[in-house]
């Protein structure tokens, strides 16, 4: 219910006139996304996450548009004593054929690591994927992705998979 209410804020598809007519604010769109978990963890026990992901995008034409993400996400882990940020921000952009698109992101985060000598690092992701639009009314719509990181490295251990896979509505 929290997801359906949020998704009411924000402004959904829309088509322009492409005989160049559409303003600079009937292209720009908002939206974003929030994150919310809890539960036990094998390595530091109970946890806490909470993400806030707000958006920014410009529609170029119908069919493709661009933007960014803007993420924050927080860990606490009480039974240990620790608590984790992460922020980044990560340009996107989307190319829209019917009801499928393609994706493309490329996220730079900054989280804390286990050296002391560098207490924060930067770590670079290159998303790449498809996705499936199920328009809801006149302006929403439920999104599902497939992305795969291409610049995946396990050692970095930042990211737990090469795959994310997402479902929002806009």
């Amino acid at each position: 219910m929290l997801l359906l209410s949020c998704s009411l804020l924000t402004f959904g598809q829309r088509t322009l006139d492409e005989n160049g007519k559409s303003s600079f604010m009937d292209r720009v769109y908002v939206g974003g996304g929030l994150g919310f978990n809890g539960g036990n963890n094998p390595y530091y026990g109970r946890y806490t996450y909470v993400g806030l992901y707000p958006i920014i995008g410009y529609m170029v034409t119908n069919q493709f548009s661009a933007g960014s993400t803007i993420t924050y996400q927080y860990y606490n882990y009480p039974d240990v004593g620790q608590s984790v940020t992460q922020y980044g921000i990560s340009p996107f952009a989307r190319y829209n054929f019917g009801q499928m698109f393609a994706y493309s992101e490329y996220m730079i985060l900054n989280s804390p690591t286990f050296d002391p000598n560098t207490p924060r690092k930067i770590y670079n992701r290159l998303l790449m994927g498809l996705g499936f639009q199920q328009p809801i009314g006149a302006r929403g719509a439920i999104n599902a992705m497939a992305l795969y990181d291409v610049l995946y490295n396990p050692a970095d251990r930042v990211f737990n998979s090469p795959w994310v896979f997402r479902v929002f509505f806009s």
